[in-house]
């Protein structure tokens, strides 16, 4: 123990704590970066150091949780980063990723480090971008992998876009997952959505009852496919579905058309779930119409948006003028007709058709609406020019949360 110039001691203990804390924080410091910057910012962080010693004349293992500890816990964040995130480096070719930490790790190895190691938040955004930015299609061809990774709107989008190479078990397991985020979706739009659409519910509608006159055959057979039982070739149902023998014609009709593009997959998704919530309402019938350069009539599935997503044709041309033309026959009574009409407007050769049918819809009196954009986040990629020639042509244009569209229809229907 020494004595400084005022008498006071010193405690040598104190003196290590105090050096313990400061390469306690160094290495956190060391560590928090590292995780950011990889492992190319080893020589300046001094990392291979602060691995090696735990710090100077500190031995590994001191301090509060032990240094080591500390490293070791580094070490093993950073592994799983270094699988996803050594890619850009490549990616960008300013330096080769060659083999990091992460070397070695298959993807279902993987995403069971992430989910282990890192809060929800942060998993989302990893398995996004392995998915969106560097193409891991292990994420959606596995099962095992589909069936535990996070069910989002992002690994949503991207089942839709190759589920063309999905079969049997991967299949299954995608449908669980469109399932699942689908319920999740269409939970949050119905109580997003409700308040602005009450007004249009009859509170005097009731129920149909439940007859074997009133059994709608085509509804509970579609819901009860999933439990056909191909030994005894036999459809097992577990719920009857049934309708109004006789329905007066319905005081409104909405005829949502929607591009199916892949740049309007999100719109397709809001789209599908939406029309689900507009039929629920008992004044309204409504008509679902997908569309490219093909014309495609859902309106019988327009109660099960997992049938309409699962079944979609991402990709194609974009020829509206088809759909238009399809839609305006749909059409019965002008008056009382809600038409929706998504797309970025990127169409070719038949501008001057559509716009002159956009214009003859609207002076027939449908209630004409545009929309580039109908998800949460309304940030569209359109023909802006062909968007202001619509709204020229007296049509409603805009891009629009699912909330605003309800508040919107809300309002025309009340």
């Amino acid at each position: 123990m020494s004595v400084d110039k005022t008498g006071s001691q010193e405690d040598p203990d104190a003196n290590n704590g105090a050096l313990e804390d400061a390469d306690a924080t160094q290495i956190e410091q060391a560590m928090r970066w590292r995780l950011i910057l990889g492992r190319f910012a080893d020589d300046r962080l001094g990392y291979d150091r602060l691995a090696q010693g735990g710090g100077d004349g500190v031995e590994e293992g001191a301090g509060v949780g032990g240094l080591g500890g500390m490293m070791a816990e580094a070490r093993g964040l950073e592994q799983p980063l270094e699988y996803i995130y050594d890619r850009e480096h490549a990616k960008r070719s300013h330096r080769q990723a060659g083999a990091g930490g992460g070397n070695g790790l298959t993807v279902p190895a993987w995403l069971k480090s992430v989910r282990q190691l890192f809060p929800q938040e942060a998993v989302q955004v990893m398995e996004q971008d392995a998915l969106m930015r560097y193409g891991m299609k292990e994420l959606i061809t596995d099962p095992k992998i589909l069936r535990n990774a996070e069910p989002t709107e992002d690994l949503l989008k991207a089942i839709l876009q190759f589920k063309h190479m999905m079969k049997g078990d991967v299949l299954d397991a995608a449908r669980e997952v469109v399932d699942a985020v689908v319920g999740q979706l269409a939970e949050k739009l119905k109580n997003d959505c409700g308040p602005a659409l009450h007004g249009a519910v009859d509170p005097e509608q009731r129920p149909p009852v439940r007859t074997f006159r009133n059994t709608d055959w085509r509804k509970t057979i579609r819901r009860n496919l999933k439990n056909y039982d191909p030994d005894e070739e036999r459809l097992v149902v577990e719920r009857i579905y049934f309708k109004h023998r006789q329905r007066l014609r319905s005081d409104w009709r909405i005829v949502i058309a929607v591009d199916q593009s892949g740049s309007m997959t999100d719109s397709l998704i809001h789209s599908a779930v939406m029309a689900g919530i507009f039929a629920s309402l008992p004044s309204v019938e409504v008509k679902l119409v997908l569309w490219d350069h093909r014309v495609m009539d859902v309106s019988q599935m327009v109660d099960d948006p997992l049938e309409i997503l699962m079944g979609c044709q991402l990709g194609g041309g974009t020829q509206m003028l088809p759909a238009m033309q399809y839609c305006s026959g749909l059409i019965q009574d002008p008056l009382k007709t809600i038409f929706v009409l998504l797309s970025d407007w990127y169409i070719w050769g038949e501008q001057e058709q559509c716009l002159a049918m956009a214009h003859s819809l609207n002076e027939a009196g449908v209630t004409c609406i545009g929309l580039s954009a109908l998800d949460g986040e309304c940030r569209p990629i359109y023909d802006e020019r062909f968007a202001r020639q619509l709204a020229g042509c007296g049509w409603f244009v805009a891009a629009l949360t699912p909330k605003k569209l309800a508040e919107h229809v809300g309002k025309l229907l009340a």
